[in-house]
């Protein structure tokens, strides 16, 4: 895992004109940003969209970043932008039945599980099953992403695994 020193290194680097630099922040967390962003709009070739523009927002206001959560900050653009997604296309779908229809029916096979958590959990409870499952990340990592206890996240992780495990007995 790339630890916030690695990543402020970076930052500072891409500040001054080090593109190597750029390539690193991505690497370091593409995943992150991918599902906070998933866990928003619930749609992978959109997350992938947005990913892509967040990246962009990071290279373009670089010189404008002064926090000391490199994560945290790239994290927030991605939000924002999810966010701001989500709420152009809900505007738009409440204007057009048939597109609610289509989303309705849009099931994404490659990634059954991870579609069956965004759908059944919160937004917070999604994000730490995907970052301490999927991602292997350390219970007091994810605290430290998402401003909790460890013992919060363990809490909520427990909650999401307990949800997932009576849906899928219903399913069976």
């Amino acid at each position: 895992m790339y630890d916030s020193k690695f990543l402020e290194k970076n930052i500072q680097a891409l500040k001054k004109g080090n593109e190597e630099a750029f390539n690193n922040i991505y690497e370091a967390t593409h995943r992150l940003v991918y599902y906070t962003i998933y866990s928003i709009l619930k749609d992978s070739d959109l997350s992938e969209d947005i990913m892509q523009n967040t990246y962009l927002k990071v290279y373009e206001k670089v010189n404008s970043y002064e926090s000391k959560s490199p994560k945290a900050w790239i994290v927030t653009i991605a939000k924002n932008l999810a966010i701001n997604e989500y709420n152009r296309r809900k505007k738009e779908v409440l204007l057009d039945h048939e597109v609610i229809d289509a989303l309705a029916s849009n099931e994404n096979t490659k990634t059954p599980l991870i579609d069956l958590a965004s759908k059944n959990l919160p937004e917070d409870e999604f994000m730490i099953l995907m970052l301490c499952i999927c991602e292997n990340y350390k219970r007091r990592e994810v605290a430290a992403i998402m401003n909790l206890s460890t013992s919060g996240v363990t809490w909520k992780l427990n909650q999401a695994l307990d949800k997932l495990k009576k849906i899928v007995k219903v399913v069976e």
